[in-house]
């Protein structure tokens, strides 16, 4: 069956919600089909009618995840044409995913890739469909030619990610947040302008 056609089907968006949220709070390996079948109570046998291992679900979750936060992000940049705004804009789509504590966002951050071998590929590829996104997003950004994009992208998005254990509700807002980490980002990259501009004016 189809992912389309699983996110159409009645039976199945319960059962996707149920794993998500097994494999979120207990742990991708510490979750059985008896487990997931229990919770939106069906029978095991019943599970693997659509889905043929445990595998297939967690690789539907991850395509609902990314599907998703995809989603946001585009919504978010959309009609915007300055190129740090649009970073801003897909930083603060991100945080907010990660921060709402949705189960398919909190797979897709625990079980890494590499933890279920059999589908580390096609995990790894649907990470970075999304991940590529912000490549695009950091590639447009004006940065003096030894920045390196790459370590940029995984800094943002690793920052980005760890806010789930740092952030609390009454703190800092989200948007203020993801400003605070382009300026952190572009700032420099003013300051070395400014200094530029000031030795051409002696």
């Amino acid at each position: 069956m189809s992912s389309v056609a699983q996110r159409t089907n009645n039976r199945v968006i319960p059962l996707l919600d149920a794993a998500a949220n097994l494999f979120a709070t207990r742990g991708y390996r510490e979750t059985t089909i008896r487990d997931i079948a229990t919770a939106v109570d069906m029978l095991p046998g019943s599970v693997y009618y659509h889905f043929e291992s445990k595998q297939a679900l967690l690789l539907a979750i991850y395509e609902e995840g990314v599907s998703r936060i995809s989603s946001r992000l585009e919504r978010a940049i959309a009609g915007e044409t300055d190129a740090w705004q649009r970073l801003g804009k897909a930083t603060e789509a991100h945080l907010v995913t990660v921060l709402d504590q949705s189960d398919y966002a909190r797979v897709m951050i625990r079980v890494m890739p590499e933890h279920v071998p059999g589908i580390e590929s096609d995990l790894i590829l649907l990470r970075s469909k999304y991940e590529d996104r912000f490549v695009e997003l950091i590639d447009a950004l004006p940065l003096q030619e030894h920045v390196d994009r790459r370590l940029l992208r995984l800094m943002l998005l690793g920052a980005s990610n760890w806010a789930q254990i740092w952030y609390r509700t009454d703190s800092t807002p989200v948007r203020e947040i993801s400003k605070a980490f382009i300026d952190f980002l572009r700032l420099p990259l003013a300051a070395e302008t400014a200094n530029d501009e000031s030795g051409r004016d002696c």
